[in-house]
């Protein structure tokens, strides 16, 4: 009964916190503060408490260092130029009828590519935002068909971590799983495109062209600038850490920031940490970035991954994990599997963390392992990015400047879910006859 209580009071305080648009950071830490009182009561000693406290923030230590890095290099893009050349001429390139399109489809090769939907959106998140900005289209869609082409390949690359953990955890063959995201993914895809071209019909998207040229003014533009954005790609193809790869990206930038733009170090200084910012017209399109622009989610991430600990160590989750068995046995399974994991996906900061614990609750209710892989891949992977406190969408929207709302906007994740979990629905009831 303890465990019912303490679960609803933390979900009321993170619903509150939404609806009466209260810090989430200060909903999170009064969960944290829950979730010690509960362990308190379960007779654990305030030494235990505060190891469970510091076990998960301690594991999410390569996460922080990732996300300052990434503050770090979509400040130091925008001083070196980067940004600046990439709208220049992306903006001549691009048709503004099949926009929302194009950006769907550029972010989900890239992602496909390399496996990350972090390293998708500080590349082709980043450049495709800044040129929707300067086109005036909608950010809140623009958002939405970014997060959903990183996700496209975060789910279903033979190079995605989520991928690999979910065949490793279910000691599946990573080649067969993806030939079943494939197979479960075309009408899904079909319907995202055909989504996004809809959200295109009837807009008259026109360039800035005064901010533009006002850019094209303020920058030295050379070709060697796109150089920082493809390092990031081709590293990641060849499976470079993350947090080199970003740094050698870092490294480039600053090089071009001081001898292609003249700036001097302590420009460079204040664009790693506090970003870019012009006092122009242009500035609307490429202002931003910076190591305090990702000090909200740094504190988001280390707060809420204090919930690990409590989780692995305490009874908090035993009755939900038995009460889901149950449910699996009356219901469909990816029906159950999506709105456990969307459940989960409120306890937890992370999409590992998210796969973990659903693989956790449902591994005893599945006799085919590929069938248990696909159902994770379906839902686990995907559920995370609807939370706005989770990393899995927050961080890729952050990073490129969207607003929240997109992640409600990204349709390859609705269409994945919905899609197959009809499907399961139809083949459950249909099997029971």
């Amino acid at each position: 009964m303890l465990e019912i209580l303490i679960l609803f009071l933390f979900m009321i305080n993170l619903f509150v916190a939404i609806i009466f648009d209260i810090s989430i950071i200060l909903a999170l830490s009064l969960n944290l503060i829950l979730l010690s009182l509960y362990a308190y009561i379960r007779k654990f000693s305030p030494r235990e408490i505060w190891s469970m406290a510091f076990t998960g923030i301690k594991d999410t230590k390569t996460i922080l260092l990732v996300f300052s890095l990434i503050g770090m290099i979509t400040g130091i893009w925008r001083l070196s130029g980067t940004i600046a050349y990439i709208i220049y001429h992306g903006t001549s390139f691009i048709s503004p009828k099949f926009f929302y399109v194009g950006v769907f489809v550029f972010n989900s090769a890239i992602s496909f590519l390399t496996g990350t939907s972090f390293g998708t959106a500080s590349t082709a998140g980043i450049i495709s935002m800044s040129i929707s900005n300067a086109m005036g289209f909608n950010p809140v869609v623009c958002g939405g068909a970014i997060l959903s082409g990183c996700f496209f390949g975060d789910r279903s690359s033979p190079m995605s971590t989520s991928a690999l953990l979910v065949a490793t955890l279910t000691k599946t063959d990573l080649y067969v799983n993806i030939k079943n995201m494939f197979r479960t993914c075309i009408i899904p895809l079909i319907l995202t495109i055909a989504t996004y071209q809809i959200f295109n019909l009837g807009i008259e998207a026109k360039v800035d062209n005064e901010s533009i040229e006002m850019i094209r003014e303020i920058f030295n533009f050379n070709l060697l600038l796109i150089l920082p954005t493809l390092s990031i790609i081709i590293l990641s193809i060849m499976k470079i850490d993350l947090r080199i790869n970003m740094i050698i990206s870092i490294g480039i930038s600053i090089v071009f920031a001081l001898l292609i733009q003249d700036k001097t170090l302590t420009e460079v200084f204040h664009a790693l940490i506090f970003g870019f910012h012009l006092d122009s017209p242009a500035g609307k399109l490429i202002n931003g970035g910076g190591f305090f622009s990702m000090f909200k989610m740094l504190l988001i991430v280390g707060t809420s991954s204090g919930y690990f600990g409590f989780f692995k160590e305490t009874d908090l989750l035993v009755g939900v994990k038995k009460f889901v068995n149950r449910t699996f046995s009356k219901l469909p399974k990816m029906l159950v599997m999506s709105l456990m994991s969307t459940m989960i996906s409120v306890f937890s900061s992370n999409q590992t963390l998210s796969i973990m614990l659903t693989y956790e609750m449902a591994r005893e209710s599945y006799d085919d392992r590929d069938k248990l892989a696909l159902d994770m891949e379906n839902s686990a992977v995907m559920t995370p990015s609807y939370i706005p406190w989770n990393i899995a969408g927050r961080t890729p929207l952050e990073m490129v400047g969207a607003p929240l709302m997109s992640l409600y906007f990204s349709f390859y994740h609705h269409y994945i879910i919905l899609v197959n979990t009809i499907f399961s629905v139809v083949d459950f009831y249909r099997t029971k006859k």
